[in-house]
């Protein structure tokens, strides 16, 4: 049996030196990432994909887990907001598909903190935003 099978190696290993001697022009392919453009930006599809997805998964996840009547109401602006900046933090900061699904996660599960910490980025860059109206 074995006799047989190191016949069979040795009758192939002229047939792969050969393959390998005249394919002498063969380059090394080389795989490039998807750029896609969304209003003139440049950024790689599968990190986009990578963030959108992981952005709506942690939504549903937090919309299913915390059920209250007309949830959805509150929740799908939310979720729209959040899935708009990880699509804006992929197109900004251009992450490798590892780094986008933390992007995507971090953003789906700030939810409505995005909102607080945006809202205190704009009080803070205006003058007079830090007055409360009627107080």
């Amino acid at each position: 049996m074995i006799w047989k099978m190191g016949a069979t190696m040795g009758a192939l290993l002229p047939l792969a030196a050969a393959a390998v001697a005249s394919d002498r022009g063969a380059t090394t392919a080389t795989s490039v990432p998807v750029i896609w453009h969304f209003a003139g930006y440049p950024f790689e599809a599968g990190s986009m994909i990578a963030a959108l997805c992981a952005c709506i998964a942690v939504r549903f996840y937090v919309a299913q887990t915390d059920r209250q009547q007309h949830r959805w109401t509150v929740d799908a602006p939310v979720t729209v907001l959040a899935v708009l900046f990880t699509a804006g933090a992929v197109i900004r900061l251009r992450p490798d598909p590892a780094l986008a699904l933390v992007y995507g996660t971090g953003l789906g599960a700030l939810g409505v903190g995005i909102i607080t910490i945006a809202l205190n980025f704009v009080r803070a860059k205006f003058p007079g935003g830090n007055d409360q109206p009627g107080a």
